[in-house]
């Protein structure tokens, strides 16, 4: 099979694998909150990755909160971040597991805003400026750093600079972007910041809520009070090492990936344009590095159902959307929001390249899409 769909999931690095083994072993027993030797090892261990993945976002250790994955993260950053009256803005092409947060915060007495976006995908900073001078206070905006559709990079340092001179607090869904994108929390100016084990070339299972100062959620569920009263229960050592490593890995390689996969990305552009005429690329249309996020590059072919399309194609993993809408039956909130028609949105299809795609697959991928659509 060749595997163009890493924005849904990558595939676990081997060294990853490698650092979680002897934590998955019988005699790796311990639980990280017990006061004995075992437990000291083990919570030693969960330490270091909660140090690795701070220095991938730039921020401190102790602001790491571990979760399930970027879903209840973000699920904790806005129900437990938007107190009741309080103001939410969020981006009209966010990610399911915010969306899905904003009947809850309507019942709750604090109705959200969702910001339009241009053709590209991207977020206006003077129109956040105007809609966060209407809004309560305190206020939360939340605008994913990367889309995992399109690929838009937004501008966040632009946006922090907005939230900040009206003391709000801004939180980005940064899961597509930490492995090809330098994000510095501190630097930019981010209060909060979700990622996810298994789009880092990590394990399921696992991610994160970075809350730094004052950003402080309230918790979502009550037990033991461990990872100071905000997110109760046990950690999994071998899952929260692995993304730990994980993290180390994307920044001792994520400017090297994000060269070599953009190049991927540009020539399989390159190739799916001079083979099928008609075909309109989405989102950022620039090459390299600029042509937003390394990996993503969603086209639409008009006149064709990608979904059946797909179908004839059982041995090339490619999405037409994100997977956790998948099965829905209906056109890409994504898509539409950057001005498709319904239509145009189920005739697009999603190519996620990653760290183990290679040329030759790019090739066989449009030769393969070509005699399909040729027959």
């Amino acid at each position: 099979m060749i595997y163009l769909d890493h924005l849904a999931s990558t595939p676990l690095d081997p060294l990853v694998l490698e650092a979680m083994l002897p934590w998955m072993r019988p005699d790796a027993v311990g639980n990280p909150h017990a006061a004995h030797p075992a437990g000291w090892r083990a919570a030693d261990a969960i330490e270091q990755a909660r140090a690795d993945i701070a220095a991938l976002a730039g921020a401190r250790p102790g602001e790491v909160i571990f979760t399930s994955g970027a879903t209840e993260a973000n699920s904790l950053a806005l129900l437990g971040g938007v107190p009741a009256g309080g103001g939410c803005v969020v981006s009209a092409v966010e990610h399911a597991s915010i969306l899905g947060c904003l009947p809850e915060l309507r019942r709750r007495g604090s109705p959200p805003t969702v910001l339009p976006v241009d053709g590209a995908g991207r977020v206006d900073p003077s129109a956040l400026d105007r809609t966060l001078a209407t809004l309560p206070k305190p206020t939360l905006v939340s605008v994913m750093a990367a889309n995992n559709e399109v690929g838009t990079l937004q501008p966040l340092a632009e946006l922090a600079r907005v939230t900040d001179s009206h003391g709000a607090l801004l939180h980005t869904d940064a899961v597509q972007a930490l492995s090809t994108q330098a994000l510095d929390m501190a630097a930019i100016g981010l209060q909060g910041l979700s990622l996810s084990g298994h789009k880092l070339y990590g394990p399921m299972g696992i991610g994160a809520l970075i809350a730094r100062p004052p950003f402080r959620p309230l918790p979502a569920s009550s037990g033991g009070g461990q990872q100071r009263g905000l997110r109760a229960g046990t950690l999994p050592t071998a899952l929260c090492v692995g993304l730990g490593t994980a993290c180390r890995l994307a920044r001792e390689r994520r400017e090297e990936d994000a060269r070599r996969i953009a190049e991927l990305r540009d020539r399989l552009w390159t190739l799916l344009r001079d083979r099928l005429p008609g075909i309109r690329r989405n989102g950022p249309r620039e090459d390299g590095i600029a042509g937003g996020l390394a990996g993503c590059l969603n086209v639409t072919l008009p006149g064709i159902d990608a979904a059946d399309l797909l179908l004839d194609l059982p041995d090339l993993a490619i999405a037409t959307g994100s997977a956790c809408h998948s099965g829905a039956g209906e056109p890409s909130h994504v898509l539409l929001a950057v001005g498709l028609s319904a239509a145009d949105a189920h005739a697009s299809l999603r190519f996620g390249l990653g760290r183990t795609t290679t040329m030759a697959e790019v090739e066989e991928t449009v030769g393969r899409l070509a005699t399909l659509l040729a027959g």
